[in-house]
């Protein structure tokens, strides 16, 4: 396992871990099907992966739905990918119900590894993921040394269900609970960016006392409340801490609109 650190002293580094195939005498199709899709931690998966092909001599077919909330685009791929005679699957699931379709491809010799996240089946080969708890808690403990033991946070959750992301959020509660500050609202505002942005200004706009900072436990949710506070004026004097990188992270982090961000090596 290596985890590579980011060159701003903002970033926190959870942990990470990574997968290797063996290469074998025929060229191999792996499917690689991430939970969505247009953001930059699923891009650099496809990355990852792809380079892992020319490596390796595989041939990997990388796609992912649109939309996480929308669980028949990614049974569709699964689908196609079944057409394709894949001989392996890497998947992100973004519904429980994707372990039928997992234990069905075991039952005709095509295994399956999770990665990001899994809902606690046994169908899936193996599972690579971060430390989410563990990755929420370092937000968690940083908050807490920012704001210090009288600071009041906002919590942005992204859905129920999704343990990665429930994980983040767990580990982020225990921590600042345990340092003493006080929780003054917790919502969940969805994995679409443009809902998320709507649901946290009005959550933001309801919110009748002053807070501090704000945790958000993955890159659409971070990015959907980064624009929240900066349209709200707010951006830079609340402390935000999200999870993943992009290039608008790295914008933020220099304006100081963006406190910082626990980042896994996808």
């Amino acid at each position: 396992m290596h985890c590579n650190s980011i060159f701003m002293r903002f970033v926190l580094l959870a942990w990470c871990a990574s997968v290797s195939m063996g290469a074998s005498a025929e060229k191999a199709c792996i499917g690689v099907v991430p939970a969505g899709g247009g953001y930059a931690f699923w891009g650099e998966v496809g990355r990852g992966a792809r380079q892992a092909g020319l490596e390796l001599g595989l041939d990997i077919y990388f796609r992912g739905p649109s939309d996480e909330n929308n669980p028949d685009a990614q049974k569709e791929i699964l689908a196609v990918i079944a057409q394709k005679r894949c001989s392996a699957l890497v998947l992100a699931p973004n519904v429980p119900e994707r372990a039928k379709e997992v234990a069905q491809l075991r039952l005709n010799g095509v295994p399956t590894v999770y990665i990001d996240r899994s809902f606690g089946g046994s169908e899936a080969a193996a599972i690579v993921a971060t430390d989410n708890y563990l990755a929420g808690g370092v937000a968690g403990r940083e908050m807490a040394r920012i704001l210090g033991k009288h600071g009041r946070v906002v919590v942005f959750r992204m859905k129920r269900g999704v343990t990665s992301t429930d994980d983040r959020e767990r580990g982020f509660m225990a921590a600042v609970k345990a340092a003493g500050l006080s929780v003054v609202l917790d919502e969940w505002i969805g994995s679409n960016v443009g809902e998320a942005r709507t649901r946290s200004e009005s959550a933001l706009e309801r919110l009748k006392q002053p807070f501090d900072g704000i945790f958000t436990p993955n890159e659409s949710t971070t990015l959907a409340t980064l624009s929240s506070l900066q349209k709200a004026g707010l951006a830079g004097k609340v402390r935000l801490i999200g999870f993943d990188m992009s290039k608008a992270f790295i914008d933020a982090l220099n304006k100081d609109h963006l406190y910082g961000v626990v980042v896994q090596r996808p």
